[in-house]
């Protein structure tokens, strides 16, 4: 069974409010929402929020939002996969059948696509991974164009890789991705202990283009959506 987990924290301090403000005259929730709607390898979904106002609005969605999120996994100084692992459990205790995968959906990325959803399961099946996350090629690599400054070179920086260092083309270089923090496919084994996804080995990425990887942290980057939705390529949903 394929479950979705869209998590929705009440206090966000870089925008408050931020989960259920407008965007293409919708709550920002409400997109992420239907998007799993129209995912065709999602069993079912469900929204994991400690605010009632988050919530009334998800089932107005028409989602199910089952039980509130307790308060001491909804402070932002909590990893999301807490928050996702008691999803999947209090799922399980109401009578849901068993989670074999876990599909979190944050709603800070707004422009994902139902197809989007598919991929990145379809990927994780396909290469046999652990988890599979959602990526966008990036503007900037560290074998071209990244420096970094550490505690050995302070306060000069040095080149984020010996490749820089040795002209290498650009072809050459290996691929690098962002993570655009839309979908995280997870294997319920691995979900059990997972808080640092970069240290699992068989991670798989599912590429997404650049204009449906907008993700909300600040009004600019709202504004950012709202103009990318008013883009004939990004059909409002």
């Amino acid at each position: 069974m394929i479950l979705g987990v869209i998590p929705a924290r009440g206090g966000s301090k870089g925008l408050p409010g931020k989960n259920i403000r407008p965007l293409g005259g919708l709550p920002l929730i409400v997109h992420t929402i239907r998007a799993a709607q129209g995912s065709r390898r999602l069993d079912d979904c469900l929204v994991s929020t400690d605010d009632p106002q988050i919530a009334e609005v998800a089932r107005e969605a028409g989602a199910r939002v089952p039980f509130l999120r307790p308060a001491d996994l909804a402070t932002d100084r909590i990893a999301v996969w807490p928050a996702v692992r008691h999803a999947v459990a209090q799922w399980e205790a109401n009578g849901g059948a068993r989670v074999d995968v876990a599909v979190l959906l944050q709603p800070t990325s707004p422009l994902r696509a139902s197809e989007d959803i598919d991929a990145c399961l379809a990927r994780l099946a396909d290469d046999g991974a652990d988890l599979c996350v959602s990526v966008v090629r990036p503007h900037d690599s560290p074998y071209f164009n990244m420096v970094e400054i550490t505690t050995e070179t302070a306060p000069f920086a040095r080149a984020c890789s010996p490749l820089m260092r040795d002209a290498v083309r650009r072809q050459d270089a290996p691929a690098v991705y962002a993570l655009n923090g839309a979908v995280y496919a997870v294997r319920r084994a691995v979900l059990e202990a997972l808080e640092n996804q970069f240290r699992i080995e068989r991670l798989a990425v599912s590429e997404m283009p650049r204009q449906r990887s907008v993700d909300i942290d600040s009004l600019e980057d709202l504004e950012l959506a709202a103009f990318m939705l008013s883009r004939a390529e990004v059909p409002l949903r």
